[in-house]
């Protein structure tokens, strides 16, 4: 398989389980082939590690349509060249940087406070076998067990609000 050209098949790779693989598609200009013969070409917006549903940005006009397509229907998902004369959608950018590295500061010595184990790989935090992507929400915990996910999820929902350490 050659760099530019990733796919998954749904329930038979162990690449699906990937979260790193999985988030590598993320704003990838891609096709989305549907077990009902059917495909969808645009840019993929985000993929549920759990579900491997896809919310797809469909190019149409001047404009983009957004599907939702349920992990249960993707039978593969490969990239594409993108056109030259199709850009992608433009992502609305809410966090300001300097607040993502207080966001990460503050959940590190959240889990610290706790006496929990826990490091940093590049922008990522680790804990155990989750990593915390920015901008470090409880949406953004990449793990391939769920159970594990709720755990994690739970400890940063208890954090208090203003909490520093």
């Amino acid at each position: 398989m050659d760099c530019n050209h990733a796919e998954f098949e749904n329930n038979s790779s162990s690449r699906t389980k990937d979260p790193v693989f999985l988030l590598s598609l993320i704003n990838k200009y891609a096709k989305v082939q549907l077990i009902s013969n059917t495909a969808f070409i645009g840019f993929i917006n985000s993929i549920d590690p759990l579900t491997k549903s896809v919310i797809l940005s469909i190019p149409k006009q001047d404009a983009f349509q957004t599907a939702l397509i349920p992990g249960y229907a993707v039978l593969n998902i490969s990239e594409e060249i993108q056109p030259i004369d199709i850009k992608p959608p433009e992502r609305k950018q809410t966090l300001v940087y300097e607040d993502v590295l207080v966001r990460k500061a503050t959940l590190l010595s959240w889990f610290k406070f706790n006496r929990l184990p826990v490091s940093e790989s590049g922008d990522d935090i680790i804990f155990g076998s989750v990593r915390i992507l920015p901008p470090y929400n409880t949406a953004d915990l990449c793990t391939e067990n769920p159970i594990v996910a709720l755990q994690v999820k739970k400890i940063i929902e208890e954090m208090p609000q203003g909490f520093n350490s």
